[in-house]
């Protein structure tokens, strides 16, 4: 039996997937990475942590394959898109890794120019990575991991200005190398990815025109499959080969928004009970926003005070709900397709109330995925790639996994439109340009 290895490089662990070729899950392992250093402004983190954990989790997947009779033939690897680091000579890093969400400034590249080095290599999570597996020098960017930081999809080539040695940019599924005799699994076949928003989606279904998948963990992520490259405030366009664009952004709404508050399974109970709210809340955190508003200033807006604990809950479910429903509207305003189907992952979609409010709100019926994630989406494009061929029909080809149907909710159907207009109205009164 073959086996197709996705390795998932987040913020605070590192995971490995094995799949079949029905892309039925083998096994999951995971490890804990070194906490990110903030200082100020600064989020920075050892790669050092980078290179135990790929370690670690090579030769745990050595062992799974050789216990199981499952012989690994192909590699993919996804992380957080914005991650990078700079190296010498050798793949030596000269820094720590600078994250994603480092507020010194707006884009990598700045980010990058603020450590005064030149002639010194650029490099994603993944080219760091697939770098010391390899031994080779210099491994290419796939162009999800390297669209933040400057590349240009429509030109096919880099539209920065920089000192720094920037890395060649391949599409995702292209051959990168095999793994070095040094390490288990030696001799694999690697395939370059894509950033671990674009395998998660990939992993629930995203890669046909129309269909999407909407992310709620800590923050809400909103990715639709379009057939054309769509951008606009807080929202842009990954490149699935060859012709298929997955468009969407993230928001500062989501899991954050609940935890203030204590006990979720009861309030989830309660407020099932309670009924549609009769208050309406942009529940933001903290101040800021990037899709569906780009406001780095929005703070929180609400319509009324809260009455109680339960009816405060209950509108910060409907209120994420409403402004994923203005998200799609947005993307499909901007020349994206209708939305046909959407499949949800992530901690929230875990709520069979909150996933009853989104499809009643949405109109549509949603898939809940609880076994999706990136490291799945990475691993199937391990498959994909392994194939050979365009690689979006060869993403559509791999069975999904299977999940559960949230069906709309008739009886409150009504209340919740009445609701999202008055929710429409609560934004465009603190944003007269929307």
């Amino acid at each position: 039996m073959n086996g197709y290895i996705g390795l998932d490089f987040a913020t605070q662990s590192a995971r490995a997937i094995v799949i079949n070729d029905s892309a039925q899950i083998l096994t999951r392992i995971s490890t804990e990475l070194e906490p990110v250093i903030t200082i100020g402004k600064s989020r920075t983190q050892n790669p050092a942590s980078w290179i135990s954990a790929l370690n670690f989790l090579l030769k745990s997947v050595a062992e799974f394959c050789e216990a199981n009779s499952v012989t690994p033939v192909a590699l993919s690897m996804t992380a957080t898109s914005g991650t990078f680091l700079l190296t010498a000579e050798k793949n030596v890093p000269t820094t720590a890794a600078i994250m994603y969400n480092d507020g010194t400034a707006d884009s990598p590249l700045e980010r990058a120019a603020l450590l005064n080095q030149t002639e010194t290599y650029f490099k994603h999570v993944p080219e760091y990575l697939i770098s010391y597996l390899t031994g080779s020098e210099k491994i290419p960017a796939d162009w999800s991991h390297a669209l933040k930081s400057g590349f240009d999809l429509d030109t096919k080539a880099w539209n920065v200005k920089t000192n720094l040695k920037l890395p060649d940019v391949v599409a995702p599924g292209e051959y990168l190398g095999e793994i070095s005799d040094s390490f288990p699994l030696k001799g694999l076949k690697i395939f370059a990815g894509m950033t671990d928003g674009c395998t998660g989606q990939i992993s629930a279904g995203g890669s046909r025109v129309g269909s999407a998948v909407s992310t709620i963990g800590t923050t809400l992520v909103l990715k639709l499959v379009s057939d054309r490259n769509i951008s606009g405030p807080g929202f842009y366009s990954h490149l699935l080969p060859n012709e298929t664009w997955l468009s969407g952004g993230a928001s500062n709404l989501g899991g954050i928004s609940l935890n203030r508050f204590g006990d979720l399974d009861n309030l989830n109970r309660l407020a099932e009970n309670y009924g549609p709210a009769n208050r309406v809340v942009y529940p933001l955190e903290g101040v800021g926003e990037r899709f569906p508003i780009a406001d780095p200033a929005l703070i929180k807006l609400e319509s009324d005070k809260p009455t109680n604990t339960v009816e405060e809950f209950r509108s910060i479910l409907e209120g994420i709900a409403f402004a994923e429903k203005y998200a799609y509207q947005i993307l499909h305003n901007a020349g994206g397709p209708n939305l046909k189907t959407l499949n949800t992952v992530g901690g929230g979609s875990k709520s069979k109330l909150w996933s009853e409010i989104r499809s009643t709100v949405l109109d549509l019926e949603i898939v809940s995925q609880s076994e999706a994630g990136s490291d799945l989406g990475a691993a199937m494009i391990a498959l994909a790639g392994y194939r050979g061929g365009n690689l979006s029909e060869q993403l559509a080809k791999i069975p999904l996994q299977s999940g559960e149907i949230i069906y709309p909710n008739s009886n409150q159907k009504n209340k919740l439109n009445e609701n999202y207009s008055r929710f429409l109205e609560l934004i465009h009164r603190s944003h007269k340009d929307l």
